[in-house]
């Protein structure tokens, strides 16, 4: 016999009091089911040498960070996560401690629906981590290995600047201050080259929106206009539309 046919006729045996309290208990385990089926993104995880302290999944929303999902950290040092992830986007994971000492620290990464991983420690939080489980993180990743180098070469025009001007060669001092131009002009283009080379992923209009808004608004357009449909009317799509039209 079908069992649910048994339990239906199990249920009008009932009486109505046993009755309200069987169907409120099946309310609430089918809310409970909806509810885990809305949330298509597990972000998991651990900080290396985290005892104590509050870890928080943050969306940035005009400007303010709203908090999506939130634990306490009481001896364990890993995490994990549940929210609800419509398109890839920039989510933060951030630590927080109950004191008011202790800054709050921040973790950007490109969230996508699946699972992302974020392997971290307590002493370099925000600059030695890892992310796995989305494309928009591991493009993204590359895109501060070559901005990496355009670092690294700008801190030693700078250390060449410093010693031209300590022993008063003003002509190599304008030499270098020109070099850090070029180089300045030459890193503006390679981000919007590598957004191009990405036009149809995320990455792209948030690269343009974050790393060089001064540069000259033709760029942006530029870029706009080659993105994929779907990155167009993307979050990222839309808000990089509205800054060229702002500047126009």
């Amino acid at each position: 016999m079908n069992t649910t046919f048994v339990f239906v006729i199990f249920v009008t045996q009932l009486n109505p009091s046993m009755k309200r309290i069987i169907f409120g208990l099946i309310l609430v385990i089918s809310f409970s089911q909806c509810a885990t089926e809305t949330k298509n993104t597990i972000i998991s995880g651990t900080v290396q040498g985290l005892k104590k302290g509050q870890l928080l999944i943050q969306e940035l929303n005009d400007t303010v960070l709203v908090t999506l999902d939130s634990i306490a950290v009481q001896g364990n040092a890993d995490f994990k996560f549940s929210v609800d992830v419509q398109e890839p986007e920039v989510l933060y994971l951030a630590l927080i401690f109950q004191d008011s000492v202790t800054p709050n620290k921040y973790i950007p990464f490109f969230a996508e629906r699946g699972a992302v991983n974020i392997q971290t420690d307590l002493e370099n939080f925000e600059l030695d981590y890892a992310v796995s489980g989305s494309e928009n993180q591991t493009v993204w990743n590359e895109y501060r290995q070559l901005m990496r180098r355009y670092n690294e070469k700008k801190l030693d025009y700078i250390k060449e600047e410093l010693s031209a001007m300590q022993y008063g060669n003003t002509s190599e001092t304008e030499n270098w201050r020109t070099q850090q131009q070029k180089l300045m002009t030459s890193r503006y283009l390679a981000t919007v080259n590598f957004a191009k080379n990405h036009r149809d992923m995320a990455i792209a209009p948030y690269l343009m929106l974050l790393e060089i808004p001064d540069v000259n608004v033709k760029y942006h357009d530029t870029i706009y206009k080659l993105l994929s449909p779907e990155i167009k009317n993307s979050k990222y799509g839309n808000a990089l539309e509205s800054f060229i039209l702002e500047q126009n």
